[in-house]
C-alpha cells in the first residue's frame, strides 16, 4: 500500500499583482487542488513556505487559506506546512495548537533551533510511512549567535555551518526514533545553482542576506527527499549525493518574469520505502505576457493574441522606440479590449537612457504618487525581505528620523 504525497510551495496568497487581486486565480488554483486530493487518493500535502504573500495579510488572504485546510481536513488529508520569508513565523505558530485539530502541522519557525519531525500515515493507518524533518526559512539570528565584527564572508560561512547541522541533527533524530521509514526534509531558501525565471532576479537573491548562495551539499546523505520553497521556477538541484532537492514552484506567476514558467505540484509516492516522484502541470485560468519591440511589432503581437484562459490577459508593454504615446495609446487600448488583455504595466527600454531604471518603475495609469506614502513603501519593502511586524515597528523610528532629516534639508 502505497502513500502519496503533494509537495506545493510558494501560495504567496494575498498578493497583488501591479495593485491588481490574485484571489480568483488563488480561489481556482486551490479549487483543482482539492480535486486533485480527492482524485489521486492524496494522504498529505507540504507547503513548504510562504503561504502568504506578506506578514500581515488581508482578511481575504487569510479566509482563502482557513478555506483550505478545512476542505482538506474534510478529505482526511494531513497538511505540513513551514514558513517562508514572507510569512510572519508567530503568525502561524500562534495558531499551530488549534489547527492540530484539523490534522495540520505548522512549523512558522525555529526559533529554539531544535527542529521538528512530523511523521506521515497513510489514511486508515497508524503506522507512520514517512517522516518529516520540518525546517521553516532559517534567519541567521534564530541558529547562531552572531558575534560583533563579523566580516560578510565569516557570517555566511558561519550561517552556512550551521544550517548543515540543523539538518544534520535532524537527520539523525529521524534515523533514530523512526527507524526504517524515508526521510523527507524540507526548506525555504536559495540553494547555488538554482534557475531563475529571469537572470536579473540573481542580483535581488544574492542581495537579501541569508536567502542566497547556499549549497545544496547542507543536505547530506540519508535524506530521501527534500521539498522545497523559496524560488518560483519548479525544478530539481543537483547534489552530490544524487539527493532529489526539487523546488516546487509558484502555483500561478507571480510577476512578468514567471511569465513563460510551467506551474505545477509534485506528486510524491512511497512504496517499499522508497520515493517516486511526478509532477503535474497546474491549469492557469489567466495569461501574463509581455509585449516587447517597436510600436509596429508591438501592435502586431497584439493583434496575433488569442484568449484562452477564463480570466483576461494581463500585459506589460516594454517600447524600445520614441512615439506619439497618445496615438500608440488609443490604437493598443482598442486592440486589447477586442482580446481581453488589461495592460497594467507600459514602460520604455532605450539603450542610451541614463534614467531607464526609474522608469521601468512607473505604473502607467497609476493615480497616487507612490512617493506620496514613503512610509508605507518602507513598510512594505521590509515586508517583501522576509521582516515580520515586531522587526518593522522596531526600526520605523528611526527610519522616520532619517526621513524627517531628508526633509527638513530641502
Amino acid at each position: 500500500m502505497s502513500l502519496k504525497i503533494i509537495h506545493t510551495a510558494d501560495w504567496h496568497l494575498g498578493q497583488t499583482f501591479l495593485q491588481k487581486s490574485r484571489i480568483e486565480e488563488h480561489q481556482y488554483f486551490i479549487d483543482w487542488l482539492l480535486q486533485i486530493l480527492e482524485m489521486q487518493d492524496i494522504d498529505a500535502i507540504i507547503i513548504a513556505g510562504d503561504i502568504f504573500d506578506v506578514s500581515s495579510p488581508s482578511v481575504e488572504a487569510i479566509n482563502k487559506y482557513h478555506y483550505f485546510l478545512l476542505e482538506a481536513y474534510k478529505l482526511n488529508v494531513q497538511v505540513i506546512i513551514i514558513g517562508g520569508n514572507h510569512d510572519s513565523a508567530s503568525r502561524l505558530n500562534s495558531y499551530k495548537d488549534i489547527f492540530k485539530i484539523l490534522n495540520v502541522s505548522i512549523v512558522g519557525g525555529d526559533l529554539n533551533n531544535v527542529g521538528e519531525l512530523i511523521p506521515v500515515y497513510k489514511r486508515g493507518t497508524t503506522n507512520a510511512a514517512a517522516v518529516i524533518a520540518a525546517v521553516p526559512y532559517l534567519r541567521d539570528g534564530d541558529i547562531r549567535k552572531i558575534t560583533e565584527g563579523e566580516t560578510i564572508n565569516e557570517a555566511h560561512g558561519l550561517f552556512t555551518s550551521e544550517v548543515k547541522k540543523h539538518y544534520d541533527n535532524l537527520l539523525e533524530q529521524a534515523k533514530t526514533n523512526h527507524p526504517g521509514i524515508p526521510v523527507i526534509g524540507t526548506a525555504h531558501l536559495y540553494v547555488n545553482g538554482c534557475f531563475l525565471s529571469e537572470p536579473a532576479e540573481k542580483r535581488m537573491h544574492s542581495l537579501v542576506g541569508t536567502l542566497g548562495q547556499i549549497p545544496s551539499s547542507v543536505f547530506s546523505a540519508g535524506y530521501d527527499y527534500i521539498a522545497m520553497g523559496h524560488i518560483h521556477k519548479p525544478q530539481i538541484i543537483q547534489h552530490p549525493d544524487n539527493i532529489i532537492a526539487k523546488y516546487a514552484g509558484s502555483p500561478i506567476p507571480l510577476s512578468f518574469n514567471e511569465r513563460n514558467d510551467l506551474k505545477e505540484i509534485t506528486i510524491l509516492t512511497i512504496a517499499d520505502n522508497k520515493i517516486a516522484h511526478e509532477s503535474l502541470p497546474i491549469p492557469l485560468q489567466r495569461s501574463v505576457i509581455r509585449f516587447e519591440g517597436k510600436a509596429d511589432e508591438i501592435i502586431e503581437k497584439i493583434k496575433l493574441h488569442e484568449p484562452s484562459q477564463v480570466l483576461p490577459t494581463w500585459a506589460e508593454i516594454i517600447i524600445t522606440e520614441a512615439v506619439n504615446y497618445i496615438e500608440f495609446n488609443n490604437e493598443i487600448n482598442d486592440l486589447c479590449i477586442d482580446r481581453k488583455i488589461e495592460i497594467l504595466n507600459r514602460t520604455t527600454k532605450f539603450i542610451s537612457m541614463n534614467n531607464q531604471s526609474i522608469r521601468e518603475e512607473y505604473i502607467a495609469g497609476t493615480d497616487n504618487n507612490p512617493l506620496d506614502d514613503i512610509p508605507k513603501i518602507f513598510t512594505i519593502r521590509c515586508e517583501k525581505k522576509g521582516m515580520n511586524e515586531e522587526s518593522i515597528a522596531e526600526i520605523m523610528p528611526l527610519f522616520m528620523q532619517i526621513l524627517d532629516e531628508i526633509n527638513n534639508t530641502h
